[in-house]
């Protein structure tokens, strides 16, 4: 299908916050592509990391089958609750438990599988909360040789506050010491996000690490996506006419250009507080945001219809600008109607 629009995924600097993230960690990185890898295509994402990467996160079952059609080899673990534990166990898919009742619903099961127990240290979302809970639930899975204990984890809620985050760690840390009396053996560790990567961590052997893959909230790290449109029409709009919905009056005689994407799209409905780019100039938004297009003043700009502009370039500007946050500009650009192109530069060294 043909869009007048294009989402551009910058393989090379997707590779390289990859490697940046690994070295800056010491450890391996499971990469969360949840939600469509946060706006950017999970199976893109996938593929594009396949010589790198070998531990994949998805919110659910859905995510997790979608991964595993495109490499049946790489290790996918879904984070939320399973609704189908033989599809993940025919699929090979690492499930979330954190309770005695989902244990007992996998040991009536005829094959085994691959579980890892999340631990709550504070977030209270799901988790084990109780070091009690957590020692009955490691009798109950040493008496069922069909549940495999392939890893243990939790997830730090708040990275950049270094007291909340080592209250995290060493609430994780007494769990680990209970989990070694039981003498499993080789249960994986990690733990999330990605602010995570700046801690000494090296009782983990992963981190899991989900937006600053994509180029986001972390030093260094470049960012994977551009979404770019066409200029759809140029009208001439007098002083004292309206713009859009509303009553967006103009000041001054404009030449106004229209741009075929919309909230429908995911771009914020606050979006008259932000600009796109054409060559290095900056076109500024005039009116509400339409369902499909919006407006921008090219008065003082040589275009013309057809031309290209960049719509999206960086998600920080569009949530300071719109006092949205990061992940809810990124996921929202899943709607985006648009072809999706990658491409590939020489710039994937750390």
């Amino acid at each position: 299908m043909k869009y007048f629009s294009t989402r551009y995924i910058n393989a090379s600097n997707l590779i390289y916050n990859y490697k940046l993230l690994c070295q800056k960690s010491g450890h391996k990185i499971i990469a969360v592509l949840k939600a469509n890898a946060y706006g950017h295509g999970a199976k893109i994402i996938m593929k594009i990391l396949d010589r790198y990467c070998d531990f994949y996160a998805t919110e659910n079952l859905e995510e997790a089958l979608e991964l595993k059609k495109l490499n049946q080899t790489k290790k996918v673990l879904i984070l939320g609750y399973c609704i189908d534990f033989n599809k993940a166990i025919k699929n090979d898919i690492c499930v979330t438990c954190d309770n005695i009742s989902q244990l007992k619903q996998i040991a009536k099961l005829d094959k085994k599988i691959k579980i890892h127990l999340k631990i709550n240290t504070g977030m209270n979302r799901l988790g084990i909360k109780s070091r009690r809970q957590f020692v009955k639930i490691l009798k109950y899975i040493k008496k069922n040789p069909k549940i495999i204990l392939d890893g243990v984890f939790t997830h730090c809620f708040d990275c950049q506050n270094k007291d909340i985050a080592y209250a995290q760690i060493e609430i994780f840390k007494k769990y680990l010491k209970i989990l070694q009396k039981f003498n499993f053996k080789d249960v994986i560790v990690h733990m999330g996000g990605s602010g995570l990567i700046n801690y000494k961590l090296d009782f983990v052997d992963y981190i899991r690490s989900g937006i600053a893959l994509y180029g986001y909230q972390f030093s260094g790290t470049k960012k994977v996506q551009t979404i770019k449109s066409q200029i759809l029409k140029i009208t001439g709009v007098k002083k004292g006419e309206f713009v859009g919905y509303g009553e967006t009056k103009v000041k001054k005689n404009l030449k106004v250009a229209v741009v075929p994407l919309g909230y429908a799209d995911g771009i914020p409905r606050n979006f008259e507080n932000l600009y796109v780019l054409y060559k290095k100039h900056k076109l500024n938004v005039i009116g509400r945001l339409c369902m499909d297009m919006f407006m921008v003043d090219v008065t003082h700009v040589k275009i013309k219809v057809f031309d290209e502009v960049k719509v999206f370039f960086n998600a920080s500007l569009w949530a300071k600008n719109t006092k949205d946050t990061e992940y809810d500009i990124l996921t929202r650009l899943n709607n985006c109607r648009a072809n999706v192109v990658t491409i590939v530069e020489k710039n994937d060294k750390v």
